[in-house]
């Protein structure tokens, strides 16, 4: 079951017209990721939920927000948290999704 996202709040994702905004391709790949991620399984969204509400206000606190950089740092530690990658292994899965255009 896919998981309801917030409309409000630091774990709301940005909308525009009420739809889901990315600026980059990156972005809503992440998201995508994330989602299937949850949908499969491997990873908890309320777990990941609550890094990421923690993330936001730390990207917060050192400057201007950046919502989407959060969701990366949020899912990189629930996947290696909850075991779903190594710290290797999600290296080269960083470097490999950043080529991928």
């Amino acid at each position: 079951m896919r998981p309801e996202l917030d409309t409000e709040g630091a774990a709301a994702p940005p909308r525009a017209n009420g739809d889901l905004a990315f600026q980059e391709p990156w972005q809503s790949r992440l998201f995508a990721t994330t989602m299937a991620a949850c949908d499969a399984g491997l990873i908890d969204y309320d777990t990941f939920r609550d890094h990421l509400i923690a993330l936001v206000a730390r990207h917060e606190s050192d400057g201007p927000g950046d919502y989407w950089a959060a969701w990366q740092d949020a899912f990189e530690a629930i996947t290696l948290e909850q075991g779903v990658v190594g710290e290797g292994e999600l290296a080269s899965r960083a470097t490999a999704f950043a080529e991928h255009t």
